[in-house]
């Protein structure tokens, strides 16, 4: 969220000073040309924290879906397990 923020935040100044600086020169036009380069990198990285999110959550589910659940305690075991690690019910 914070990244998507500053990104906003550096495109929306950057473009701002774009307007006067087509008036002023390379005096504006320079700094709103770095701002918005770097609103860009943020947003580069926003979608590359949330590819990374996006993967570990897949893991997650993955080793979640391979546990079964015990119906006396809850916990999870795995999915070979013919009693449960922490009780010893039968599964």
């Amino acid at each position: 969220m914070m990244y998507m923020i500053m990104a906003i935040m550096f495109l929306f100044f950057g473009c701002f000073l774009l307007i006067p600086g087509a008036f002023v020169g390379l005096g504006l036009i320079i700094p709103s040309v770095c701002l918005i380069i770097i609103g860009l990198v943020f947003v580069a990285m926003r979608s590359m924290v949330l590819k990374r999110y996006a993967k570990s959550v897949m893991e997650l589910r993955k080793e979640a879906s391979v546990k079964v659940r015990c119906g006396y305690c809850g916990s999870l075991n795995r999915e070979t397990a013919k009693k449960c690690e922490s009780c010893g019910a039968t599964l």
